[in-house]
């Protein structure tokens, strides 16, 4: 794939929606975090340590973007933060591409490409 792609990202603590999109086509990909209880967020557990991210999840998912112009990171939560910090330290070249962190519920896979041709102004 080519960098005409754009990719809107949109992540909660379970699972990623990771999009390309160009003026004629979309390709979709769903990735999952390996373990359904695994916060993806540092959060405090019971004992008051912090959880660890799933630095794995989030390699698969960057993995994804190589070769985009451009990127919109979305999701309800932290994920999307926690995902960009991680974009920052390992791949500081793909997190130039970022344009966007943006907090919204799932719009559905059609709702995620019309977000991301807004955001990119491409046509439909």
């Amino acid at each position: 794939m080519s960098a005409r792609y754009h990719a809107v990202v949109w992540i909660d603590h379970h699972e990623a929606e990771v999009s390309r999109v160009s003026d004629d086509e979309d390709i979709s990909v769903l990735v999952s975090s390996h373990s359904s209880t695994q916060r993806i967020h540092h959060r405090k557990g019971a004992d008051g340590e912090h959880l660890a991210t799933d630095t794995g999840f989030f390699k698969r998912i960057v993995s994804v973007l190589n070769h985009t112009a451009g990127i919109l990171l979305a999701g309800p939560g932290e994920a999307k933060f926690e995902l960009m910090r991680y974009i920052k330290a390992q791949r500081p070249d793909l997190a130039a591409h970022v344009y966007e962190l943006e907090t919204v519920p799932h719009p559905g896979h059609a709702g995620l490409i019309a977000l991301a041709r807004e955001r990119f102004r491409m046509a439909a």
